[in-house]
């Protein structure tokens, strides 16, 4: 029978609690939908902060029962090739069947959909053009292996039916709502594995709360932020143990104390060694510090 090989340390400083870290979180969002709108930046930096405000971790439709790969949110990944505008950001997105990565494209939350003819705007037009030009790219098998080469996607996964998912962060949800003929428009342009959210529809999503945000350069994952809310996890080490810069990221987590950063670095090293063994015995879900 399995046995445990790992010891949790029930004493360890706690992360900050969910409800805490959503409490946080939104008003520092709110502030920057109310003073930053202008600016796409603010808004990229603040998801790679807390990726769990980015939808499609664990698929747009439906919900997924595995964790994204990797367990990190990619940020402008330089896909190179034919993907000549780098997405925002991708989840790589995968279930029991289906390999579904979720291409992402944010615009600053003050453009417009829809001109005051309650046309669409050039802006709007330009933001869903470059989704239908991911889509496309996509649908070629050679464009494929160059995206799995470029995540170091492993074989169990790239042999999984390939359905990537889009979507379109854009504007705000006052420009349509109580306007039946403009969200008629919305909704019409949301198809075929495609979808568009504004940007007041974000929120912290629960399940979301171990994913790091990470870039990707030479197949490495190498990791930009880890969210307050984060724990080692005996089910997580071995996605641990592969990605590079967790130590440095540790000391810029936000909502985290002194005493929480310094207990992750003494750990770290107990955890990838746990994530690299060939015998990692009995995991019990869920199980972490």
């Amino acid at each position: 029978m399995f046995k445990k090989k790992y010891e949790l340390i029930l004493d360890a400083p706690k992360e900050i609690s969910w409800d805490e870290y959503e409490k946080i979180t939104l008003e520092e969002y709110k502030n920057l939908l109310l003073n930053n709108s202008d600016d796409e930046k603010f808004f990229q930096t603040f998801f790679e902060e807390n990726p769990s405000y980015v939808p499609g971790a664990l698929e747009l439709f439906g919900q997924s029962g595995h964790y994204p790969y990797m367990h990190t949110l990619v940020s402008q990944p330089q896909i190179g090739g034919p993907f000549r505008r780098i997405p925002d950001f991708v989840w790589l997105a995968n279930d029991s069947l289906t390999f579904s990565p979720v291409f992402i494209e944010i615009e600053q939350p003050s453009k417009k959909m829809f001109t005051t003819a309650g046309n669409l705007t050039a802006n709007f037009s330009q933001a869903i053009g470059q989704i239908y030009e991911w889509k496309a790219i996509l649908n070629k098998p050679v464009n494929q292996l160059m995206l799995f080469d470029y995540f170091n996607i492993t074989n169990e996964i790239s042999k999984k039916s390939f359905e990537p998912q889009f979507l379109l962060i854009y504007g705000r949800r006052a420009e349509y709502e109580n306007n039946d003929l403009l969200t008629g428009k919305r909704t019409s342009a949301r198809h075929d594995n495609i979808d568009i959210i504004s940007f007041d529809r974000l929120r912290p999503i629960r399940d979301y709360y171990q994913f790091t945000s990470s870039s990707v350069y030479g197949k490495q994952y190498n990791i930009i932020n880890i969210p307050a809310t984060y724990r080692y996890r005996a089910d997580c080490a071995d996605e641990l143990s592969k990605v590079q810069r967790f130590m440095q990221a540790i000391d810029m987590m936000n909502n985290t104390s002194e005493e929480r950063k310094s207990f992750l670095k003494e750990r770290y090293s107990y955890w990838i060694t746990l994530g690299k063994s060939d015998s990692k015995g009995k995991i019990t879900g869920g199980d972490g510090e």
